[in-house]
């Protein structure tokens, strides 16, 4: 074959292969939810990378309302920004002392909350607690904490259980499943939909993580619950709240807040990131 025919060939080849990866790569669009009269969209489980630069963290918060979620306790989270980190950002006014605040940029006003996750054996969400609570190995500690501290609890993402190393997670088992059921006791919400539990290897290697939204929601409707959502943003910004719960704008407060999400009084969005954001998000930040 002459030198000419190889490049020609090989240059076909890979653009074709760089058009097929960024296909599959960017498999999804993750735009900004679209605006509902009278609504506010709320992504409650958020965590913010606090190396972004300061302009892109206040548009990112210059809008609907953010969780800004910790993982553990502060002292774990030095790449996350942290409700006390963002009350230093510039045009802020807390609403509820320690737990809810309004930031307004160029003539956009969005809102943000203190949320602290527990890596237990399964995930709780603590929204309206005060004080961060301290590390708890067992959920149904961490969920007696949060009532004790007048917080609700969301059980996060379910069935996709932590395993750590490259696969992270895997999808829950009967025994997993019998926990998760005593728990939807005791929780104030569940989360049905996670924005991160997509389909990244295409069932090779890591599973389809996107069957774990779907048992959840079979699970959290057997229970009475109307299922939570969430994007579970792992530090990229563009994954803040494209996926999240829609709920009334009119009074806003932390108070507010809890009462819609316990009485279900709320309606999802949902929105996958992409492969190549969740890649970002999970490996490379």
């Amino acid at each position: 074959m002459k030198r000419r025919s190889f490049l020609k060939i090989a240059g076909i080849f890979f653009a074709t292969l760089a058009i097929v990866s960024h296909c599959c790569l960017n498999d999804e669009k993750m735009k900004r939810p679209p605006k509902k009269e009278g609504k506010i969209l709320a992504d409650l489980h958020s965590h913010i990378g606090r190396n972004n630069a300061l302009e892109d963290i206040t548009k990112t918060l210059s809008w609907g309302i953010t969780g800004l979620t910790v993982w553990q306790t502060p002292k774990d989270n030095k790449k996350v920004l942290s409700y006390e980190d963002a009350l230093q950002l510039p045009n802020v006014r807390e609403i509820d002392l320690g737990l809810f605040a309004e930031i307004t940029v160029n003539g956009s006003k969005g809102y943000f909350a203190k949320v602290q996750e527990f890596e237990s054996d399964f995930h709780i969400l603590a929204l309206g607690c005060h004080k961060y609570l301290p590390r708890f190995k067992d959920a149904r500690k961490a969920v007696e904490a949060i009532h004790a501290n007048k917080g609700i609890a969301v059980l996060n993402h379910p069935c996709s259980v932590y395993i750590g190393g490259f696969k992270k997670f895997r999808l829950s088992n009967d025994a997993d499943d019998r926990k998760i059921n005593e728990l939807c006791e005791m929780v104030d919400e569940v989360e049905v939909f996670n924005a991160q539990n997509i389909n990244p290897t295409l069932g090779l290697i890591i599973p389809n993580m996107k069957k774990s939204n779907e048992k959840a929601k079979v699970i959290a409707a057997a229970k009475g619950f109307n299922g939570f959502a969430s994007s579970d943003a792992h530090y990229v910004l563009k994954q803040s709240k494209i996926a999240g719960i829609y709920i009334p704008e009119e009074n806003l407060c932390i108070d507010a807040i809890k009462e819609h999400v316990k009485t279900g009084n709320f309606e999802r969005h949902e929105q996958y990131v992409s492969r190549l954001s969740f890649i970002k998000g999970m490996m490379f930040s």
